[in-house]
């Protein structure tokens, strides 16, 4: 299987979840969008998020820290997140295994994945450029 993540999938796998990150775009008295999340596994952190090719991707990483952007009126705050993301409510559960999913057109490029813990699932895709998250 082809993957287009830099972490090998698997080693994510029976890794319990310790806690959730978010960078949440906000541009002028609009509400926050979310932009990228970071899953604090035991062993590793990694950042989910949407590149400009339109392709999930699954990479280690860590949060940097919030910043403005005040020439465009916007800003990024990197925080712990809110209750409404779905990975929140499995934080200290383990990661039973991650299922990614493929364009049919274009099986090189992974378009979401599905996260499922002990007790469900969360479905992370990109979807018209942006990062959408739910819960199953």
């Amino acid at each position: 299987m082809r993957r287009t993540a830099i972490v090998d999938i698997s080693n994510l796998e029976r890794q319990r979840l310790v806690a959730v990150t978010t960078a949440l775009f906000t541009h002028g008295s609009d509400d926050p969008e979310l932009q990228h999340v970071w899953l604090h596994l035991e062993a590793v952190t990694i950042l989910i998020r949407v590149a400009g090719d339109w392709t999930l991707r699954i990479t280690p990483d860590e949060p940097r820290k919030s910043y403005t952007m005040p020439e465009l009126g916007s800003r990024v705050d990197i925080v712990p997140a809110p209750a409404e993301v779905p990975f929140v409510r499995h934080v200290g559960e383990r990661l039973v295994r991650v299922r990614e999913r493929f364009d049919a057109e274009d099986p090189a490029q992974c378009v979401g994945a599905e996260f499922v813990f002990d007790t469900a699932s969360v479905v992370a895709r990109s979807f018209g450029g942006d990062l959408h998250l739910t819960g199953r």
